[in-house]
């Protein structure tokens, strides 16, 4: 399957997918998604008045877990959904939820303190933009969480097989959700995305692994 991964063709999948994409990652997820995120954010340790950013925010799930964590936090989410925003603002009222392009930030050098993204950088054109992005905007000794599918093990082959017809039962929208699992298979394994995210700068901090590594997270500091 070829997509164009153009700014305006994620938007519209993005606005189109948004009134269900909750419910269809809690099935893909197998229920656990909001476990996983906590737990992720957790190992962040967020202090008090932390600038945090959430880019590619989608529906706000991990910016709200961030203010539930710690309320103080400064917490602004990014996102090109218009409708996904939406959601975003419903749901936490405590974030300020921005409709922006994570390649081209309207932030200064050095601003934050943590920046995390989750399931949003398969799904950038230029993905090595917005990592560079990223190590821009977080202060040395920041920290970037990012979050997606791993490894392409057995597990997750299976996984490949069984979400297509589970979202058929749920959704209209079965090609946009068959691009998204395409776009888990030729993406980069944690380890390789972890060379990556170190040829930008970033040093390796932290790699945690959930569902038997079918989803993994990885921590890198400025």
């Amino acid at each position: 399957m070829t997509f164009d991964k153009s700014f305006q063709n994620i938007q519209a999948m993005f606005n189109i997918i948004s009134d269900k994409y909750d419910f269809i990652n809690n099935i893909m997820s197998l229920g656990t998604q909001n476990y996983i995120k906590l737990q992720c954010i957790k190992c962040l340790h967020i202090r008090p008045d932390d600038k945090v950013i959430d880019l590619c925010c989608g529906t706000g799930d991990l910016s709200k877990i961030i203010k539930q964590i710690e309320p103080n936090a400064n917490t602004i989410g990014i996102d090109c959904s218009d409708n996904m925003l939406a959601i975003a603002r419903e749901k936490d009222k405590k974030t300020q939820y921005f409709q922006g392009d994570v390649t081209n930030l309207p932030y200064a050098d050095n601003t934050f303190d943590i920046a995390v993204m989750g399931f949003g950088l398969r799904n950038i054109l230029n993905a090595e933009k917005a990592v560079d992005e990223a190590y821009r905007i977080l202060k040395k000794g920041g920290y970037f969480m990012h979050l997606d599918f791993g490894n392409k093990n057995f597990i997750s082959k299976i996984f490949d097989i069984l979400m297509p017809v589970f979202v058929k039962l749920f959704t209209k929208n079965s090609f946009a959700y068959s691009y998204l699992i395409e776009s888990k298979r030729i993406f980069p394994e944690p380890q390789d995305l972890i060379k990556d995210f170190e040829s930008k700068g970033f040093k390796f901090k932290e790699r945690k692994d959930f569902l038997f590594g079918v989803i993994s997270m990885q921590i890198m500091m400025k």
